[in-house]
């Protein structure tokens, strides 16, 4: 069976990758970033029943050239997830130096090696930093914007810099687009995405009046592998949504699960913008506030025939999750 390079292994989105592809056959060979991770992610499969017979798992820098080249030796495919998430107000090269020079290194050994197929893990944010509230496959953050976070420069540099490299080779190429992926961790450990969503919202006392556009993890992994497996993905990229919902929807929804301390009452505008005046962390949802985004996942549908299940059972199960490693009380 071919075999498949899938970078930054221990993460939430590439564990499901890996998951998909072993079930289906494929060799695969991934990378993380220390020696405990190795067992972390063994033993994570082991849990789920998951046959690691034909993984590999090496250790890789985003940052260092060393063993990137090695490591990708016979791979017909590459699905490229490794990229650091940090949120909010970050010093700009935190994020930005390693997402692209890591994209690089990953792309760069892929076309050496004769690779067929690239597939990146990109984002909305990649698509959002824009003066529109309706967004489709082909829209661009744009870079001149003065109020974008380090994270959406991050992102939307890495894929510009892929499209650059890749459209100048021989390789083929696509992107994945996702909005918020919400859904369990296959290791246990807490994604970025739902610390940022599920945590956050049991901390709240009231909710604000915004909506967020949402998206399964496991349907996010699916769109990978359905992308590197299709030839008429190539030179395409793919917007992943399930829906946009108000965040009261989504509290409410927890709360009907059985989540009794998940705050339902919605706080006024006018009082969330009077207090992030005074609270700086605030200042992004007040933005926000009252805007109803559309999105149009047309790629995905039509040329992945990709429809998402309910992410609904997705974000119970986070919280089941965090509530049974004791992030969370009911």
């Amino acid at each position: 069976m071919d075999k498949v390079f899938v970078s930054g292994g221990s993460g939430f989105i590439a564990m499901y990758c890996i998951k998909i592809l072993l079930s289906k056959g494929y060799n695969v060979v991934t990378s993380v970033r220390e020696k405990s991770q190795i067992k972390l992610v063994k033993k994570s499969f082991k849990q789920q029943k998951i046959n690691c017979d034909n993984l590999d798992i090496t250790i890789l820098d985003l940052l260092k050239d060393d063993g990137w080249e090695d490591a990708l030796k016979g791979c017909k495919y590459v699905l490229h997830t490794a990229s650091p998430v940090i949120p909010g107000n970050v010093d700009e090269d935190i994020l930005v130096k390693p997402a692209v020079e890591g994209m690089t290194r990953c792309l760069n050994a892929a076309i050496k090696n004769g690779a067929k197929k690239f597939v990146q893990t990109s984002s909305y944010a990649a698509i959002y930093g824009n003066n529109k509230s309706e967004h489709s496959d082909d829209d661009w953050t744009d870079l001149s914007n003065k109020n974008l976070l380090a994270y959406e420069i991050s992102k939307t540099k890495s894929e510009k810099k892929m499209w650059e490299i890749a459209n100048s080779s021989d390789i083929s190429a696509c992107s994945i687009n996702p909005v918020l992926v919400l859904g369990p961790s296959l290791t246990g450990i807490l994604s970025m995405s739902n610390k940022l969503t599920i945590k956050k919202i049991f901390s709240l006392l009231f909710v604000p009046n915004m909506t967020i556009s949402i998206v399964g993890v496991h349907d996010v992994a699916d769109a990978h592998v359905r992308a590197m497996e299709s030839s008429k993905s190539n030179g395409k990229r793919f917007l992943l949504s399930e829906k946009t919902i108000k965040l009261v929807e989504l509290t409410k929804l927890l709360r009907g699960a059985g989540f009794t301390k998940v705050p339902t009452l919605v706080i006024p505008n006018f009082l969330l913008k009077f207090i992030a005046l005074f609270t700086p962390s605030l200042r992004s949802i007040a933005k926000r506030l009252g805007t109803f985004e559309k999105l149009h996942t047309i790629n995905a549908n039509k040329i992945l025939d990709w429809y998402p299940k309910s992410v609904d059972i997705e974000i119970i199960n986070s919280a089941k999750q965090l509530y049974e490693t004791g992030v969370l009380k009911k």
